[in-house]
This record gives structure tokens, sequence and C-alpha cells, in this order.
């Protein structure tokens, strides 16, 4: 680089550094405003695909976490207040049917399908739980939660949480799928 009176002289390289940052620096602020303006124009979208990202990972999390930790899993499975057999079935089960939910939030098309599993899951679970925290069972079938490390009572708060969440996305989904459905039937009437 060369001074030359007030103005500065960039050989090839260092200007083409330069003109790479300003590009990059401009490229990534106009993806943030461009994000940003989407959140503001349409907020109630973007709280549904945060809703279906939550869910998807935790389902992916917690189904995955299982077939992992399969060994461990089967052995507290068959420790349940029913029979071994079920506890085997079950083993198989969760874990495909918890995978298999979280699949459902990556396509549009079965995203509500979804919300729907994800309801009736953790009215199972839920339900589940209550009954061990009511001492149903001589005792708790198992003092260890391997998705959370948390307490029996703490689980049920957390499927609360996770039931509220699908009511709320399903709510949403069907908000902002009738507008469109609106402009759908407008485009085919005409």
């Amino acid at each position: 680089m060369k001074e030359n009176g007030k103005y500065r002289q960039h050989d090839g390289i260092a200007a083409a550094n330069i003109v790479q940052g300003l590009r990059s620096r401009s490229w990534l602020g106009r993806k943030f405003t461009g994000v940003a303006s989407y959140i503001r124009k349409h907020p109630q979208e973007f709280v549904l695909q945060v809703l279906t990202f939550a869910l998807l990972c935790i389902w992916i999390y917690v189904g995955s976490k299982k077939v992992f930790t399969y060994a461990e899993f089967r052995t507290f499975m068959i420790r349940q207040p029913f029979t071994d057999q079920y506890g085997i079935m079950l083993s198989y089960i969760l874990p495909a049917v918890e995978l298999a939910t979280g699949i459902l939030f990556i396509f549009e098309r079965t995203k509500r399908l979804g919300f729907w599993f994800t309801l009736l899951l953790m009215l199972v679970f839920s339900g589940y739980v209550i009954l061990a925290l009511r001492d149903t069972w001589e005792s708790i079938p198992c003092d260890c939660i391997l998705e959370f490390p948390i307490s029996w009572r703490a689980h049920l708060w957390v499927n609360g949480l996770i039931t509220i969440t699908c009511v709320v996305g399903l709510l949403l989904d069907r908000k902002i799928k009738i507008p469109h459905r609106k402009k759908l039937v407008t485009k085919l009437g005409s």
C-alpha cells in the first residue's frame, strides 16, 4: 500500500480482500435484515416454525438416545410394572415411534400430523407419570429418567409444556393455513 498525498493506493490483492470483506458483511447484513423483516411481517409463521423445529429436535434427540443406549433402555423397560413381554415390545416400538414423530416435523405436509402424534404421546406419557406419582405400583417403576435427569414431578411439568406447545402449534397451523386456502379457492374459482 502506497501513500500518495491524502489518498492511499492499494495493490490488487489488498484491494480485493477489502472489497470481499465489505461484500460479506453486506451479504450478512442483508440476510439479517431479511430475517428480521420476515419476523415482523409474519410473526405467527415464525413462532410456528420455531415450535416445529423445537419438537423436531426433542423427538430426534429422545428417540436416538434410546437407540444409542438401547441395552440400558431395554433393561429399564423390562423393570416397568407390566410383564416383560410388554417391556421388550415397547423397547422396540417407543424409539421407532419417537423418531417417526420427529421425522413428521421435517415435511410441511406431515407437520400437522406430527403435532397430533406429539399431543397423543404426551397424554399417554403424562398419564403414566401420574400413575407413578400416585403410587399405583409398590414403588416408582424406575428412579431414573433417561432423556432428562429430572424428577418425575418435573417430568410431568415438561410434558405439560410440550402439550401446550402442541396445542399452540396446531392452532397457529390452522390459523395460517385458512387464509392460504381462501386464496386457493378464489384462484380456482376464477
